[in-house]
């Protein structure tokens, strides 16, 4: 949105509007020891409706729990669940769910669906293309071809840490971008 975000801090990125979907989820995405209903709010925790007078107000964000995992089909006995009870789509669904709920303008998806099942994956793509929809920009990163194929208007290949060749997603340059993953750059 025209501003520059250099050496922010992660609050003003979120206040900026970002989204971010990390790849290693246990490390950066998710407190596995929390609750799901603590980890649907992490960047909220601070913000009415959810705190009052200084107080976080429980029923508040239970609701607001209970509704994101009512939405996203989180699999969980209960709000109360650690996160680290849940398989590891129902804890991807956690995140997604947490980001995609602020309604970011700018959503970075690094590696959405390593390590999931078909299901979950294609839950993920569903949800990344309904926010792509509603208005926003997403940068996806992921190793997996027919997952830029699928989700990509546009797509940059990096390699050796470059990027070396852009071209737009027509579906029918597969041996182009096969050549720029080996590092052969366009003449």
């Amino acid at each position: 949105n025209g501003k520059d975000m250099t050496h922010r801090h992660v609050q003003q990125f979120i206040e900026a509007g970002m989204g971010h979907i990390p790849e290693d989820r246990h490390f950066m995405g998710l407190m596995l020891d929390f609750p799901v209903d603590d980890n649907l709010l992490l960047q909220n925790y601070n913000r009415p409706p959810f705190v009052r007078a200084g107080l976080l107000d429980r029923n508040v964000i239970s609701e607001h729990a209970r509704r994101l995992v009512a939405m996203y089909d989180i699999k969980t006995r209960s709000i109360k669940t650690k996160v680290s009870h849940l398989s590891g789509g129902n804890q991807q669904r956690v995140i997604v769910g947490r980001e995609m709920d602020r309604c970011p303008n700018l959503l970075i998806a690094v590696q959405p669906t390593r390590g999931l099942d078909i299901g979950a994956t294609e839950y993920i793509h569903k949800k990344l293309v309904e926010q792509r929809t509603a208005g926003a920009a997403i940068l996806l990163v992921s190793t997996e071809l027919h997952e830029i194929l699928a989700l990509s208007d546009r797509i940059c290949v990096i390699y050796e840490g470059r990027i070396i060749g852009e071209l737009p997603n027509t579906g029918e340059d597969i041996l182009r971008i096969g050549r720029l993953m080996a590092g052969v750059a366009d003449s």
